[in-house]
């Protein structure tokens, strides 16, 4: 399992005079989150980053600019930064923005630069950047076990769209492309496309279809945001337009008893050229209020090629661990060579960016079974934690009192485990490369080899440490 995640949160505010923000820290081996920054001033010139929106790479560095004037703020990241490093974990940077700042969820926070390097923060994937949003939902929210993965796509495709301006939805072409990035997993249909559960996507259907509980909920609908919010085109009994309030769908995913973990917002303009979704964007805040753990959302128009990119990038990678921030870090790095990286926005509740809690197979033996003189291992570190001391004393093999927490045996099989699953890891991208070939290697693929041997490396020096060295299999090294 990868170290937990280093947490900075920038708390970001308006109030009389301008806009305020604070810097915390949370260290992943402390329980004691730390200040940083208690208040600072910034200044954001919202009209000169609304004129450089079509140049992600412009706007990010214009936004990197206002948001680290102070120095201040540069400080809490540099040592924010060196935390991770010196951790070998990744870094969450939360963004928790203002409700009642609406114009401050309209930046784009995704197009972000470092301000040390000027590297792209969305394309880094040891940087998972999300958007936090407090929540007046009182309802716990636990991780379960992986559950039995299922999802839900509705599409909604107006029989009358034209006289309202909207560009007709290739619902069996939207169906497709859920299909292929989903893989596997049981996909429930809702809309005018074939083998659909309900062939209009109304309010209702949509509800009775998530009361089934799809831990996955994707919706493809137009929507246009303005004064009083976001409105969402649904359809009625009919087939027909039906106008429908982003509240009122967001109410109606909070009365859920069991709302989904994931929704994926995307809408469609200008004759299903691309996904255009900066007002079903809005809804982001609205849906996470609601009580769904996680949303990603569009803020631009999407490709439908960076779309074939991005989704089953996702998917992939989130049914590898359940860690939704991760999962979305990858896929944006999907779309590096393209201009698209900064579009999907991911708005998070759980602390942790995981969606579900994976389970550990528990040792098969109770005590330890060793026989003889152990010896003396000295502490090590074992994937940024301590392992601890183990003193050598005679064992009797007989003896099955419970091992003490962080004994030889249970550490023994944690690594093991571990190099397992970095070995299955490795195996699945090792397939992708003999499928594509190097040199038409996606990013995500070329850096999950790398990824992948480093942890297997990390795993056989802890077993070797620990006196039980794992056999060597030829794919662990290039």
């Amino acid at each position: 399992m990868p170290p937990d995640a280093v947490d900075l949160t920038l708390a970001i505010r308006s109030g009389a005079g301008g806009y305020f923000a604070e810097a915390h820290l949370i260290n992943p081996q402390s329980e004691a989150p730390v200040t940083l920054v208690a208040e600072v001033a910034l200044a954001f010139d919202l009209q000169g980053l609304l004129a450089l929106r079509l140049d992600h790479s412009s706007y990010g560095k214009a936004l990197t600019s206002q948001l680290f004037h102070s120095p201040a703020l540069r400080a809490a990241w540099q040592r924010a930064l060196a935390l991770a490093d010196g951790l070998n974990a990744p870094l969450r940077l939360r963004l928790r923005l203002a409700l009642n700042a609406p114009e401050l969820h309209a930046l784009r926070w995704e197009a972000l630069h470092d301000p040390l390097t000027d590297a792209p923060l969305a394309l880094d994937e040891r940087l998972r950047l999300v958007r936090e949003l407090a929540s007046a939902e009182t309802r716990p929210l636990t991780l379960a076990p992986k559950p039995t993965l299922r999802a839900l796509l509705a599409v909604a495709n107006p029989r009358n769209g034209k006289q309202y301006g909207l560009a007709e939805l290739d619902g069996d072409g939207e169906a497709a492309r859920a299909r292929r990035a989903l893989g596997d997993l049981p996909l429930t249909l809702v809309g005018n496309m074939s083998g659909a559960l309900a062939q209009v996507a109304t309010l209702t259907t949509i509800q009775a279809a998530l009361r089934d509980g799809p831990a996955i909920f994707a919706l493809v609908a137009h929507a246009m945001h303005g004064d009083e919010g976001t409105l969402l085109y649904l359809e009625d009994t009919a087939g027909q337009v039906a106008p429908t309030a982003g509240a009122e769908f967001a109410q109606m995913l909070n009365q859920l008893a069991q709302p989904p973990l994931l929704v994926v917002l995307m809408a469609c303009e200008g004759g299903g050229n691309g996904y255009a979704t900066a007002a079903l964007a809005a809804l982001g805040p609205l849906l996470a209020q609601a009580g769904v753990g996680a949303v990603v959302a569009m803020q631009d128009r999407l490709s439908l090629g960076a779309a074939r990119e991005f989704l089953p990038a996702l998917f992939r990678e989130l049914l590898r661990d359940g860690q939704i921030d991760r999962a979305v870090a990858v896929a944006r790095s999907a779309l590096r060579e393209g201009s698209e990286w900064a579009t999907p926005a991911l708005w998070l509740r759980t602390r942790s960016g995981a969606l579900w809690r994976e389970q550990v197979v528990p040792p098969t033996s109770p005590g330890l079974h060793i026989g003889g003189n152990v010896g003396t291992i000295q502490q090590i570190n074992v994937s940024g934690g301590s392992v601890g001391s183990i003193i050598g004393q005679q064992v009797n093999t007989h003896d099955t009192s419970p091992a003490p927490a962080g004994g030889s045996s249970d550490l023994i099989t944690t690594q093991r485990q571990r190099l397992e699953t970095h070995r299955a890891t490795l195996a699945h991208y090792l397939n992708q490369l003999a499928i594509t070939g190097s040199a038409h290697a996606r990013p995500e693929v070329t850096h999950g080899i790398r990824d992948a041997r480093a942890g297997i490396a990390r795993a056989k020096a802890a077993l070797a440490a620990l006196g039980a060295p794992a056999e060597h299999h030829p794919d662990d090294t290039e």
